[in-house]
């Protein structure tokens, strides 16, 4: 129960649509811990992974979590189980080139602009991160369903 109370503590902090989509797949989690807990233990690692990135402040901040998300849609695009898992995760990095495309025009800005600019990146950030780490929570959670359902030696 300390495992699901952790994840969902990780889901709050990850906006709404993470919460949506761990309550949505509760049930199914609370049993994915108790017959793989490791699964469970690499998904609230990758939540913590971009919580942690966004406690970083300025241009640095914005790339850090860049580099999150990045590793997040590639797992996502490796692992898709649907075309339109794929199409979603190759728009998720379009957006995410584009805004890293930007950041080298940061320098060049004044302080004040460069501070307005970074927090809008880091909006933006926000909104793709919503998604792209609900959809990591459902892809752990499906993959974790199909590895406690295939048959072991012995069954």
């Amino acid at each position: 129960m300390a495992k699901f109370r952790s994840l969902m503590r990780w889901a709050m902090v990850s906006g709404p649509v993470v919460i949506q989509a761990v309550q949505r797949y509760g049930p199914t989690i609370k049993h994915l811990i108790d017959s793989n807990p490791q699964a469970m233990d690499a998904l609230t690692g990758k939540l913590r992974g971009y919580q942690n990135a966004r406690k970083v402040s300025g241009v640095g901040g914005v790339e850090e979590r860049i580099a999150v998300l990045r590793e997040q849609v590639n797992h996502l695009y490796a692992s898709a189980n649907t075309p339109a898992v794929a199409r979603q995760a190759q728009e998720w990095r379009g957006q995410i080139d584009r805004i890293e495309t930007g950041l080298p025009l940061l320098d060049a800005m004044t302080a004040k602009a460069r501070r307005r600019r970074t927090r809008e990146l880091g909006h933006k950030l926000d909104r793709i991160s919503s998604k792209v780490l609900a959809a990591v929570v459902e892809d752990d959670v499906q993959d974790a369903e199909v590895l406690d359902e295939t048959p072991r030696d012995g069954e």
